[in-house]
């Protein structure tokens, strides 16, 4: 019995062996690997001043504004690796307006502009694609910053920020108009035919409203001294020397408003209270496809607006909270993603997903918030959450966020702009979604990177950045406006690059690399 078992036991282990010994050929999957391929850079012959560009994809033109001259570029795109203007309008404005922010009908030869009017209420021009004709005009809220159309072009939505301030030196008040939202339905062939701007609800005591109450400020620029001009260095106390002091210099709804001498009128620290209307600074709106909702970021207050469009009221808002992950929080030359973050995101740019189900926020942060206004012990709450992030359309909860894959992706590409670590790092500032392969995708902005990152929402609950298209140039470009287009079936972006005045084109790229199993 013993040597049946030990021979038993030597052929199951040369089965055992010649098993082992049996080569199976390696298994091969493709994995695709995404790029943001730099096309082409338009050079309007300016040195800043392009902010907004808007394309009309039926057409293939694309419409960018110049906030620095008044003048609007019409801009053939259909050979994305050549952009070539057609034709320049100027928008005729009157001193003291400035022009904001384009875009294009989604059907007719027209476009839309909106002008700051200063201390006035602004106002919403159609105008004709080909000649630059003003079609009709309409007046809207007090500084407006973003306007969007409908899918058909039926409505047209405003965000009027309102956030202009002004100084009354005789009772040492300070004094803003409040934001608003307007929303303009246009006739078949472009004019206006009915006008609603909307009045914001009071800020205070708002669930999800986050605000330290000490510490907490806006950085506005304002005329203080009523001069006509912001001065960068001012004698605030009036005793002949301009020092690293702040001075108490006013009051705003009952707060104390200072400002440092050494930074004068152009950072004048407007103190953010959970009692303030007029903080309610309606910045960039996303539009359903249906038209019946929009969702209206509102910086300041870190929140975003709920409207109902076809019954013309805001539903309620959403807190956007708090993004934690880590960070480097230091500007010292040194990088190193070490620090823990917890920032308010306070969103910027705005926009839903293709199946209206998210709303995606670029968290670009706003406000300025003080090392003492926080308890000893805590992680310093900061300004501007350094992501993007995903939220539920039907209840507003937070889905997700990019955590620190933008930090990390721009690091990796030598574009980390490590002197704003202490700040508002890369700043995610706009961004635009659309499909692709049958999956959700955005493309952000990154204002302090001059770079542009590509974002799968495959799985919205983990946001995936997957690519950065460095944008040509070696001068500050700080990309504003972003749009997407196709072309025979291939995706393009363009951002308008406001701080040198030129259009970048990407083409997103997909290249399939063989992964052995």
């Amino acid at each position: 019995m013993d040597n049946v078992l030990k021979s038993n036991n030597i052929f199951l282990m040369a089965a055992l062996l010649l098993t082992g010994c049996t080569t199976t050929p390696p298994q091969l999957s493709e994995s695709p690997h995404w790029q943001l391929q730099p096309l082409s850079l338009y050079d309007s012959g300016h040195d800043k001043g392009t902010e907004i560009i808007s394309v009309q994809q039926h057409t293939l033109r694309a419409v960018l504004s110049n906030f620095d001259t008044g003048e609007v570029d019409m801009l053939d795109v259909s050979h994305p690796e050549k952009i070539s203007r057609i034709k320049r309008f100027g928008l005729g404005l009157n001193k003291g307006e400035e022009f904001t922010s384009v875009a294009f009908h989604p059907l007719l030869d027209a476009f839309a502009a909106v002008v700051d009017a200063g201390n006035n209420r602004g106002r919403l021009e159609i105008r004709s694609a080909s000649s630059g004709a003003l079609l009709d005009h309409v007046e809207v809220g007090y500084g407006p910053d973003a306007v969007v159309f409908s899918k058909e072009g039926g409505v047209v939505l405003v965000a009027n920020e309102g956030e202009d301030f002004s100084f009354d030196k005789s009772t040492g008040e300070f004094f803003s108009a409040e934001g608003s939202i307007s929303i303009i339905h246009l006739d078949k062939h472009g004019h206006v035919k009915a006008n609603n701007t909307l009045e914001l609800a009071n800020v205070k005591h708002r669930e999800g409203f986050v605000v330290e109450e000490k510490g907490h400020f806006l950085e506005r620029e304002i005329d203080w001294d009523a001069d006509g001009k912001i001065s960068k260095k001012t004698d605030f106390d009036g005793n002949g020397v301009i020092e690293n002091k702040k001075v108490k210099i006013g009051h705003f709804e009952g707060a104390d408003v200072y400002a440092n001498e050494q930074k004068g009128e152009a950072k004048i620290l407007i103190p953010v209270t959970s009692e303030s209307s007029t903080l309610l600074e309606p910045e960039y709106i996303a539009l359903s496809s249906d038209t019946s909702k929009a969702y209206v970021t509102m910086q300041e207050t870190n929140e975003v607006a709920e409207v109902d469009v076809l019954n013309g009221r805001v539903l309620g808002y959403y807190g956007m909270g708090v993004s934690k992950h880590d960070a480097d929080r230091k500007a010292d030359g040194w990088v190193a993603f070490e620090q823990s973050i917890n920032a308010l995101r306070e969103p910027d740019g705005i926009a839903l997903t293709p199946d209206g189900q998210y709303f995606v926020t670029a968290d670009e942060g706003d406000t300025d918030i003080e090392a003492n206004s926080v308890s000893e012990g805590e992680a310093m709450l900061q300004s501007g959450g350094r992501t993007v992030s995903i939220f539920d359309t039907k209840t507003g909860d937070f889905v997700a966020d990019t955590g620190n894959q933008l930090d990390e992706i721009t690091f990796a590409n030598s574009v980390y702009p490590d002197r704003r670590s202490n700040k508002k790092g890369a700043e995610p500032e706009m961004l635009v979604t659309f499909e692709m392969d049958g999956q959700p995708w955005v493309v952000a902005g990154l204002e302090r990177a001059d770079a542009v990152v590509l974002i799968s929402l495959a799985d919205p609950a983990h946001p995936n950045v997957v690519a950065l298209g460095k944008i040509p140039g070696d001068d500050s470009r700080s990309p504003e406006g972003i749009a997407h287009f196709e072309v025979n079936g291939e995706h393009y972006l363009l951002t308008a690059n406001e701080m040198n005045g030129t259009v970048a084109g990407f083409k997103v790229v997909r290249h399939a690399v063989k992964i052995e199993h």
